[in-house]
Order: structure tokens, then C-alpha cells, then sequence
């Protein structure tokens, strides 16, 4: 595809302020050492004695081990304590995600409010979603610098996946309950409108410009670096979906609407006892509830299990919504989760130059979206709108 100067230009101008802005508050606060004090505060005995309620005398030591950055640093907090080893007052060992130490990553974050929405999910939500997730100890900061503690799921036996793992029917079949059990209590709910008016959503998304700007500037890098894993029918009708993206993100924002994860993927996702939990809820929002199905079938099931099994696992969706009181049409389930694929392929596309991926996972992750948008015959579903 053709890189549209003219446009990148255009926007990036109108955005240069904001940009500007952004980055002088983010250097500010790391000039300041404000994420470094987020962090050095976890090893403080005293202050972690009271945050996990016990005695300080109990602990003796507590030390951060990094693990690894991305759109966000995480690293384990292990805590030694006094006394019998086998029975700690509390748990030996802590995840801790904060703040990336790479500024484009942290610049990024901060214009699309990654830290700050998983802040306030771990504040106002986590609580009460009927599905499970990591317990959280503390969570404090906004985008610009976080910091959360929360429950080590490695250290609890979770089995963990990632994008490069096959999913089974059984895994996937979990998943979708999980999803479906957290849609139900928010579908339609008047609470969007008062306590949850937070929670992101078309409305309210004042990054429509700087999201197209991604685009614009993504998309040719991906097509001319993984072009082998693009499909030539799927280069054909590129233009024709990035062109009507604007329509279709108003399509994708109608009603009925719920809590979604937003990135529900398999690299987001862990087991306890054959039921699936959910990871890294930093783009949350108010959305339909096929997003979070579409992206998950379409991002981690092989295209042959796709296939074969997508309608199962869409009636199964809507099984388990009827379960719980809300009501999902099968034709209206079925053309949203067709439209819906091509947010599947467009974050695939916008995120592939981002490094944040192993390139085998982000070629098998735009070779799947890629078939899945022509097999579902995406296309004609959004010509028929």
C-alpha cells in the first residue's frame, strides 16, 4: 500500500500540540523519579506490612526481580519473611506492573490512557466482574505513572498461554463462558451513564485523530514487511476496509453494548482448574460484547478449529448470556461477529511494526485475521450495512 504523506502530515501537525504536551509531562515526571519512588515504595517493610495487614517484624526482606517490558514493566516482588518458611503470614511473591521505561511505549500509553484504565479497572471494578482475574493489593498513579500489585498467578499454579500456543476446543470453549459470564451483568446497564461513565467508548474517545495517524503510518510498514502472510485478495479490499474504518467503528459501537476485556486474546488469558481467567485490562470499554468473541476466535484458534467450530462457540456464547438473563439474536450475533473481524485484522496490521510481538506470533496472528475477513466475507457484510 501506498504511505498517504499528504494525510500524515496533515495530522500529525494537529496533533503536534498534544503530542508536545504529553511528552513534556511524561519527561517531567521521569525527571522527577516519580514511577522510580512508585516502585522503590513496594520494598519499604513498613509500608508493605500495612498494606498486606501483618506484623513488620514478620517480614525480613523484599526485593523487585524485572521480568519483562512491553506497553508495561513487569517484575515480581519477592518477600522473605521470618519464622517458619512452609507457612508465611502472606504470599512469598507479588506481580508488580508499572510503568514502561521505554518513552515511545510510555508516550503511547499515556495518549491512549493505557495505565490509567487498568488503574481504575483494578480500583472501581475488579471487585465485582463475576469472572476470575489477578487480586490486586494496591494499585495507585494514572497513565502518565502506575504502579499495581497484584496477585502472582504463576505462584498460584495458573497455566498461562500466549499467542503462539494452540488453543483446544475445550481451552476455547472456557474462554468463551468466561467472556460471557462477564458481559451478562453489564449488558445494557444504566450504570455507564453514572458510577462506570468512565470506562472508554466512542463517545468519549478523543483519539480518533491520533489512532488514524497509527494507521496511516503503520499499515504500509506491515504490508511491505509481512506481505508473504497477506493474502493477495486481502491486499485487494485493504484500501476499501481502511477507507470505511470511520463507518465501521460507529457499527461496531452500537447497541447492545456491555463491559468488554478489549484484547482479548490468548496471550491475555490464563487457566485455574480448566476455567479461564482474564490479564491486562488496559483497553476495557463500553463496547459490543462479539468484539471481545471475534477478536479471541479469530486472533487464537487455528483457522481449521475456526472454522469447524465458530458457530458452536457463538451459540454457546449466547447460551451462557440466556443463562444469565440477556438475550442475544443469532442473526444479530453472527453479523457482528463478521463485521467485527476486521478490527481483528486492523489492530493485527496497526500492531505488527510495534516489535512488541515474536514475528512468528504476529505472522500468525495477520495470516489468521487475514482468512478469517475473506472466509466471513467481511466485506460483503459491510457493503450490506
Amino acid at each position: 500500500m501506498k504511505t498517504p504523506y499528504a494525510s500524515i502530515l496533515r495530522d500529525g501537525a494537529l496533533l503536534l500540540p498534544r503530542l508536545l504536551g504529553a511528552g513534556t509531562s511524561l519527561g517531567l515526571d521521569r525527571a522527577l523519579g516519580r514511577p522510580s519512588r512508585r516502585l522503590d515504595k513496594f520494598t519499604s517493610v513498613d509500608w508493605l506490612a500495612r498494606t498486606l495487614a501483618i506484623d513488620p517484624r514478620r517480614i525480613e526482606s523484599a526485593r523487585i526481580e524485572p521480568v519483562h517490558s512491553g506497553t508495561a514493566t513487569r517484575s515480581r516482588l519477592r518477600i522473605r519473611y521470618s519464622g517458619d518458611p512452609t507457612s508465611p503470614p502472606a504470599p512469598t511473591s507479588l506481580f508488580v506492573k508499572s510503568s514502561p521505561p521505554d518513552f515511545a511505549a510510555a508516550l503511547f500509553g499515556v495518549l491512549v490512557d493505557l495505565g490509567g484504565n487498568e488503574v481504575a479497572f483494578y480500583r472501581h471494578l475488579r471487585s465485582e466482574i463475576p469472572v476470575p482475574a489477578p487480586g490486586v493489593h494496591h494499585c495507585e498513579g494514572d497513565s502518565r505513572s502506575y504502579a499495581m500489585l497484584l496477585e502472582d498467578l504463576a505462584e498460584a499454579g495458573c497455566e498461562f498461554r500466549d499467542l503462539s500456543s494452540r488453543c483446544s476446543l475445550e481451552e476455547a470453549t472456557s474462554v468463551v463462558t468466561t467472556l460471557a459470564r462477564l458481559h451478562a451483568p453489564f449488558w445494557q446497564s444504566d450504570r455507564f451513564a453514572g458510577d462506570l461513565a468512565w470506562v472508554p467508548r466512542l463517545e468519549t474517545n478523543r483519539n480518533q485523530r491520533l489512532l488514524g495517524l497509527v494507521r496511516e503510518l503503520c499499515v504500509p510498514i506491515t504490508f511491505g514487511r509481512y506481505g508473504d502472510a497477506l493474502p493477495p485478495e486481502i491486499q485487494r479490499i485493504a484500501p476499501e476496509l481502511l477507507a470505511r474504518y470511520p463507518h465501521l467503528e460507529e457499527e461496531w459501537a452500537r447497541e447492545p453494548r456491555t463491559l468488554i476485556h478489549g484484547d482479548a486474546h490468548f496471550g491475555n488469558m490464563y487457566f485455574r482448574d480448566g476455567v479461564a481467567g482474564l490479564l491486562d485490562w488496559q483497553v476495557l470499554q463500553y463496547g459490543q460484547g462479539m468484539r471481545d468473541v471475534s477478536y479471541f476466535l479469530i486472533n487464537s484458534l487455528d483457522e481449521a478449529l475456526r472454522r469447524a467450530h465458530q458457530e458452536e462457540l457463538i451459540a454457546h456464547y449466547r447460551a451462557t448470556l440466556r443463562e444469565h438473563g440477556v438475550a442475544l439474536d443469532a442473526d444479530a450475533a453472527w453479523r457482528q461477529y463478521r463485521v467485527q473481524s476486521v478490527y481483528a485484522w486492523i489492530a493485527g496490521v496497526v500492531t505488527a511494526p510495534s516489535n512488541f510481538q515474536p514475528e512468528p506470533v504476529v505472522v500468525a496472528g495477520l495470516t489468521r485475521s487475514s482468512k478469517a475477513v475473506l472466509d466471513l466475507d467481511a466485506i460483503g457484510a459491510i457493503r450490506a450495512l
